[in-house]
């Protein structure tokens, strides 16, 4: 071998020490291009739905005026019911007024009334004493119909009476007339224009169907009399507040100074109205400040590993047990309901619980908890069957 030859041998096995070094180097980086790609892009969502268990609370609350009235004002008359003067307060309104007014209302009692074309009129009476009127006294309308009085009356001065009165003679005319004005042709001329009678109901055929009032009727006119009357002061509360947003309130009837009806149950006509006039005691507060105040007690009953999930504020009742006009306030029983669930935080849904557990053993852990309703487990990429090391690849969410 020339020494030429022997040169470049010994030129060539550096080279392929280095070139080996190269390729275990780039060999060696690829893997750890793999290995971060692994953990980098390893991902782990475990989605776990808790049990929400029901919450309930009752309790006292005192609605109170920030301004009060004279405790010698006639209007502020004392202390009525229970009143508990250490508990929760709010801040709102409390009042008393009388309200008053009246309402018609459609009669729903149906009969057939047999044999006699008639009707009912009212007698009015302004002469200067009382005029007494016989069964079968004439009464001529306008339109020159002419019928009788049922039964004896006798009508006051300045007042008036109804009466039942049927058609002289029993003509379809007769049984189709509505209202209108009737002059008693039995009374001197100068009379007849003080004392007359007026229909406020079409008169009725022989065998048609008539409309009376019944004893459901009245109580339910009474009912719907009383709702308009007690909104009509929950309107001027809510308008007094002037709190800015929603307001809730009861109003509560102190004494009915005045209940009436026009027609007793039985008695014919299409329509009846009702009056009355009620003394009432009025209390209102803020809406939101009513809730901040029981979403507080509520809290106050929930354990330290729990949470509170939601509140029914759609069911919340409130009645008033007492009050106190001289000092402006009332007491109110109170019931809430609502849900609690674990509190999100809980060390059980800490990360490092889950980090190399697969899909099976992360189910067999949470069942161990009744407060977990259920879970599901996501992997990915494809590979991946393991939660990963790297916490912040693993995303717990807790579903209510």
């Amino acid at each position: 071998m020339s020494p030429k030859s022997k040169s470049t041998l010994k030129s060539e096995a550096p080279v392929k020490f280095y070139r080996r070094i190269a390729f275990g180097f780039i060999a060696l980086t690829g893997v750890l291009i793999i290995l971060a790609a692994y953990f980098i892009l390893s991902r782990a969502e475990i989605a776990i739905k808790v049990v929400e268990e029901p919450i309930r609370t009752d309790f006292m609350i005192n609605v109170k005026e920030s301004e009060v009235v004279n405790p010698e004002s006639p209007e502020a008359d004392g202390v009525v019911g229970d009143f508990e003067a250490e508990k929760v307060s709010l801040s709102g309104k409390v009042i008393e007024t009388t309200v008053s007014g009246g309402k018609e209302y459609k009669t729903s009692g149906k009969k057939v009334a047999q044999g006699e074309v008639g009707g009912k009129v009212t007698i009015f009476n302004n002469y200067g004493k009382d005029q007494p009127l016989v069964a079968t006294t004439r009464l001529l309308s306008k339109e020159g119909i002419l019928y009788r009085l049922k039964k004896n009356v006798t009508v006051p001065v300045g007042g008036r009476v109804e009466a039942e009165v049927y058609a002289d003679s029993p003509t379809e005319e007769a049984g189709k007339l509505g209202p209108t004005r009737f002059t008693i042709p039995g009374l001197w001329e100068g009379l007849q224009e003080k004392i007359y009678a007026q229909s406020f109901e079409p008169m009725h055929g022989a065998n048609q169907e008539i409309k009376f009032a019944t004893e459901e009727d009245i109580k339910n006119g009474f009912d719907a009399l009383n709702q308009v009357l007690t909104d009509q002061v929950m309107d001027n509360l809510k308008t007094q507040m002037k709190s800015g947003g929603e307001v809730l309130g009861k109003v509560i009837i102190k004494n009915i100074d005045e209940k009436k009806a026009n027609l007793k149950a039985g008695e014919t006509g299409e329509k009846f109205s009702v009056n009355m006039t009620l003394k009432v005691v009025g209390v209102a507060f803020p809406k939101k400040d009513f809730e901040l105040v029981v979403k507080d007690q509520l809290q106050k009953i929930v354990s330290e590993d729990k949470e509170l999930a939601n509140i029914d504020y759609a069911g919340l009742t409130f009645v008033v047990e007492g009050y106190d006009l001289r000092a402006r306030k009332a007491s109110m029983m109170v019931h809430a309901e609502g849900k609690i669930s674990m509190k999100t935080d809980n060390i059980i849904f800490d990360e490092d619980r889950f980090i190399g557990l697969d899909k099976e053993k992360i189910m067999q852990y949470l069942r161990v908890y009744p407060e977990i309703e259920s879970a599901t487990v996501e992997f990915s990429p494809f590979w991946v069957k393991k939660v990963p090391h790297l916490k912040n690849n693993v995303k717990i969410i807790i579903q209510k």
